[in-house]
């Protein structure tokens, strides 16, 4: 019933790449300025009175983090916001749908389009950040490939959320109870084990946690942990996969 074609879903991924370069510009500020703000205001400037966090310098610590918080809200963004308008707004998919492309090709195609996202606006800032020095390792060079495996979980999370959405204010919810608490509670500013145990099981379960270490790991070339982190995002990722396919296509039903 849900047989996805590879060529029409890289149809849907050309859509979107060639939507998404006319609004390049003037979507590099609003992506980025959030986290070089954070790296400059908690990286060195908190980080100048704390030193070191679990032998590792507060800034290296939290520009891992943001690496990989960047990738997840420019994630999270093209299937919520976008996807919505897209959805329910423009009926960019009962368009779509009126070619050979199937409706799940659709899903599937934006949900690659957002970790593809992921991977340009958490590598630019990569390579800002590069420049004050936070790289200790060559395997600096993998952390791509996590941008692209987290901005997909990323993107079925909030993929699904959007096809169950009556409309565009229930968005907010998602952001308010997923995104802002991961944010908070996923190692990006402080270690969770330090915190009480429901937060530090929260944490566990959520993908930007393991997304996280997967990035300073990678950052410093320390390889402790990270199969299991990537082995759950990619768990995640095969549970997750077929999830917003089905509810989109009962939701909308082309």
């Amino acid at each position: 019933m849900y047989k996805l074609s590879p060529k029409s879903i890289w149809y849907v991924i050309i859509r979107n790449y060639m939507s998404f370069r006319r609004l390049f510009k003037i979507s590099i500020f609003p992506n980025l300025v959030d986290p070089i703000l954070f790296l400059l205001a908690m990286g060195i400037g908190l980080g100048s009175y704390i030193g070191e966090i679990n032998g590792v310098s507060y800034l290296i610590f939290v520009t891992a983090g943001l690496i990989a918080a960047t990738g997840m809200m420019a994630s999270t963004a093209e299937v919520t916001i976008n996807a919505f308008i897209q959805m329910r707004v423009e009926k960019t998919y009962s368009a779509v749908t009126m070619t050979p492309v199937n409706l799940q090709d659709v899903v599937i195609g934006q949900v690659i389009w957002a970790s593809c996202r992921s991977l340009i606006y958490g590598g630019m800032f990569l390579v800002i950040a590069a420049f004050f020095g936070v790289v200790q390792s060559w395997t600096v060079i993998f952390v791509p490939f996590v941008l692209l495996l987290s901005g997909f979980v990323f993107g079925l999370m909030g993929m699904i959320f959007t096809s169950l959405a009556p409309n565009r204010d229930y968005l907010n919810y998602y952001s308010v109870l997923f995104i802002r608490p991961m944010y908070m509670f996923s190692d990006i500013f402080f270690p969770v084990k330090n915190m009480p145990e429901i937060v530090q099981v929260f944490a566990w379960f959520s993908p930007l946690y393991h997304a996280v270490n997967l990035c300073r790991g990678l950052l410093l070339g320390n390889f402790e942990g990270l199969i299991m982190n990537f082995s759950w995002l990619l768990i995640l990722g095969i549970i997750l996969f077929y999830i917003p396919v089905i509810i989109t296509q009962k939701k909308l039903a082309y």
